[in-house]
């Protein structure tokens, strides 16, 4: 097996590190308002020379630190991160993303590059896991499904071939590297729900067709704009028990755990009524608090799903919410029908 050389695998975590994590987790706790759900005691198997690849939906920028946050104050390890390279320009910052324990998948556009860059994300998932160190990616490799499809994408599945590849190897590969201990593989499911998407104006094209925040010092901006976001961390599943399913198919039923795990806020279900009761140049209120009563009908059987408002709440109440973090939901307008159907469209699979 062709495992890369330890020393190029894992960064040295020095200064730049600390300094990135303590900024990571100040901004956590005092900028956001971050509620984290766990479906089981993930340190408990941490403990049991176990690997995880943390694979989640993909919607904001903020997830790249917020996630690594939300792990490390529950006192799990910080794993290393899968980052397009189109998101990090020149060698200094570079350099800088690798000592916070960043690695750069490379943006392919011609079909061999696209092979390229699957074969080095492949060997990089099935070298990290080797050595026994978490991994974090966000296998749809896009925050553009949503806008431009209305739809989460599908999982790419290069990062699950490796880990399949890994549990039918593991016993040669220990045995042939005297100082690595077999591990057990697990992929962990998250998904995080926003209430206020720091990027939804540039994603949905308002101001150019990609996000704006592809530049350094505006992708800090998104600290104080992110609101209440609520992380979900999914039940493990151990790779040994699925070491008949090819690379699709596990990739498929990781999304499907993800999707399951989508949170519904009031932001979603008023973006919804507000899509639902557009028509002509114009908004009617009344409209959208009857849209509201019959998605609440429609959404009861998945009220454990509710965050942040409860199916008792009136539609007044839930508008209400929203307005109050989000000026766009003050007066509904029809030249704003793009943004709310984002936020719409994030519960989509749960409606249609």
């Amino acid at each position: 097996m062709d495992i890369l050389a330890e020393e190029k695998i894992i960064k040295k975590r020095g200064v730049t590190f600390l300094l990135a994590r303590t900024v990571s987790n100040w901004g956590f706790k005092n900028l956001t308002k971050a509620h984290v759900e766990f479906a089981a005691d993930l340190k408990e198997i941490q403990k049991k020379n176990s690997a995880f690849l943390y694979s989640g939906l993909h919607r904001s920028l903020w997830e790249t630190t917020g996630i690594l946050s939300a792990l490390y104050l529950n006192n799990l390890p910080i794993p290393l991160v899968g980052m397009g390279d189109n998101l990090i320009k020149g060698k200094f910052f570079v350099s800088l993303a690798e000592r916070t324990s960043v690695f750069l998948v490379k943006r392919g556009n011609t079909r061999r590059e696209l092979v390229e860059s699957a074969r080095l994300l492949k060997q990089y998932v099935k070298s990290f896991i080797t050595y026994g160190r978490d991994v974090l990616l966000f296998p749809e490799g896009t925050r553009t499904s949503i806008p431009r499809e209305g739809r989460y994408g599908n999982f790419f599945p290069t990062a699950f071939e490796a880990l399949l590849e890994y549990e039918k190897e593991k016993n040669i590969i220990t045995s042939q590297n005297k100082n690595l201990e077999t591990q057990e593989a697990y992929i962990i499911p998250f998904n995080s729900d926003y209430s206020k998407v720091r990027e939804a104006y540039e994603l949905v094209g308002y101001n150019k067709n990609i996000p704006r925040t592809l530049r350094v010092w505006d992708s800090l901006k998104m600290l104080k704009n992110i609101r209440d976001v609520y992380i979900s961390f999914g039940e493990p599943i151990k790779i040994s028990g699925h070491i008949n399913k090819n690379r699709k198919e596990l990739a498929s039923m990781v999304r499907e755990k993800c999707l399951d795990l989508v949170k519904i806020l009031p932001i979603n279900i008023v973006s919804r009524a507000i899509v639902d009761s557009a028509g002509g140049n114009s908004i009617n209120k009344k409209d959208i608090y009857d849209s509201i009563d019959k998605l609440k009908i429609k959404l009861e059987s998945l009220s454990d799903k509710f965050r942040g408002f409860s199916i008792d709440d009136t539609p007044e109440e839930i508008c209400s919410k929203v307005s109050r973090y989000n000026s766009d939901y003050i007066e509904p307008e029809i030249g704003k029908i793009p943004v709310y159907q984002l936020y719409a469209n994030y519960i989509h699979h749960y409606l249609d």
